[in-house]
């Protein structure tokens, strides 16, 4: 399968990775009482980040490496098998450090946090099977694995505390049981072989991963740090109820990854004498499409937590703070993207982890008191922070390039929103009329990103 209708498979599978809690979620918070919510939620959040981390980069890669000539497909075979094992022996390692730490503290086992690092071992042949098999083009394939890793997962984990035991052990239990359960699936698809007989795999696989570390953690702290740092200072409780409207955060940044994939291809495949106009127009398209993703999503902060919390009153304030993270998250992408043009990548390795420093550092004292919205307004400003700092990178061999100042205003624009919907009410009715509002606004700026672009091609 190929062309639209593949490429359209491929998002989907990648936007149902990003969702499985999400779809559960309205249910399992009801069901479940705060603390035993908060360690699920901190659970699934610690897998997604130390998964992320672990594969550092190499999904990617693998597809890389599989159209490469010289022995590609087999390179791709051994990476593939690399991952599965490193992410399998780091879990093991880290579950054996869970029981040991509780033995030495002398508490008792927590197994959600034992099961989640399981999990995380068996992840990997899952991420790295997905990376073979979108450069097979097997796109149904890939999807499959998605909905089995993610919603299947959750769905287990739902099921186990409505008809066995409402707590997060047995959540997580389910939970690990399924993800095993296409782990396994993803072998059968994705046959694995020996590593090292591979000439060259073991290297070539460290030298991709070790450079990324830094950066690809870090990132992923700043997307979901918060509920881990919650966790660790306040308590399981105020971790979960970040958790519940982290979504409000990850929505936008999901939507803009699959942009990217459009803006990306643009800026590659551009001349370098033509690259400063098609970084313009790239740029503005990009900021605009940022913050009208960010105000919507602000904009469905009441109805959505609602839906999603039991505590809406308390918590629709976070999530209408949350999506502040689009305007900056959508620069970064435009950025980074010339940081790779410009073979400036080694900037990676301490930019992002030093505003992770800063991010973490200013939200220690508000984190410790249980402060959500101080946390929320923290980790908005770390994305502005994180793409202008990667601006400032590529500011000089770019210059003109950036539209600097709708940057400013969009950033204005958004702020000025949450503070105009914060008075509302929490009632599904005002949240229906403020996303029905904002939907308009995307609308307008949709067709006027259409329009551009069509008078871009025929210019």
């Amino acid at each position: 399968m190929t062309g639209p209708r593949a490429a359209l498979l491929y998002l989907l599978g990648s936007l149902v990775q990003g969702v499985g809690l999400l779809l559960i979620q309205p249910f399992a918070i009801r069901v479940l009482d705060a603390e035993q919510w908060g360690l699920v939620s901190t659970s699934v959040v610690t897998i997604q980040v130390l998964v992320v981390l672990i594969s550092a980069g190499l999904p990617l890669a693998i597809t890389r490496v599989w159209f490469d000539a010289h022995n590609g497909r087999s390179r791709a075979h051994g990476m593939h098998s690399f991952l599965a094992m490193a992410a399998l022996l780091l879990g093991l390692i880290f579950a054996g450090g869970v029981v040991a730490g509780s033995q030495v503290s002398g508490v008792q086992v927590p197994w959600p946090t034992l099961l989640a690092m399981l999990s995380i071992g068996l992840l990997g042949a899952i991420l790295g099977a997905q990376a073979v098999l979108r450069a097979e083009n097997r796109p149904l394939a890939f999807v499959v694995l998605s909905l089995i890793s993610s919603v299947g997962a959750n769905l287990a984990g739902l099921a186990a505390i409505l008809f066995a035991t409402p707590s997060a052990t047995a959540y997580l239990t389910a939970y690990s049981c399924v993800v095993g359960a296409g782990a396994a699936v993803a072998l059968v698809l994705v046959p694995p072989v020996i590593p090292w007989r591979v000439r060259g795999v073991m290297r070539e696989s460290l030298s991709i991963a070790l450079p990324l570390l830094p950066h690809t953690g870090a990132l992923m702290l700043l997307t979901q740090g918060a509920v881990l740092l919650l966790a660790a200072l306040s308590g399981a409780v105020p971790a979960g109820q970040f958790g519940a409207v982290l979504i409000f955060a990850l929505g936008p940044l999901t939507l803009l990854n699959a942009l990217n994939n459009a803006w990306s291809t643009r800026l590659m495949e551009s001349a370098a004498d033509k690259l400063p106009v098609v970084l313009r127009a790239v740029a503005t398209e990009a900021l605009l499409a940022s913050a009208a993703i960010g105000i919507l999503a602000s904009s469905a902060a009441s109805a959505g937590s609602i839906i999603l919390t039991p505590l809406p009153d308390e918590l629709a304030p976070v999530a209408r703070i949350l999506p502040l993270v689009s305007l900056g998250y959508g620069l970064f992408l435009i950025v980074t993207n010339v940081v790779y043009i410009l073979d400036k990548t080694r900037s990676m390795a301490f930019i992002t982890p030093l505003v992770l420093v800063a991010m973490a550092s200013a939200a220690v004292p508000f984190a410790a008191a249980g402060d959500l919205l101080a946390v929320a307004c923290i980790q908005g400003a770390g994305f502005f922070i994180l793409g202008v700092a990667y601006w400032l990178v590529v500011r000089t061999t770019t210059h003109g390039s950036w539209p600097v100042g709708l940057f400013a205003l969009l950033a204005a624009i958004h702020v000025v929103a949450v503070a105009v919907l914060s008075p509302l009410p929490v009632t599904l009715l005002a949240g229906s009329l403020q996303v029905a509002s904002a939907g308009v606004l995307l609308l307008l700026v949709g067709l006027y990103l259409r329009s551009a672009r069509r008078r871009s091609e025929h210019g």
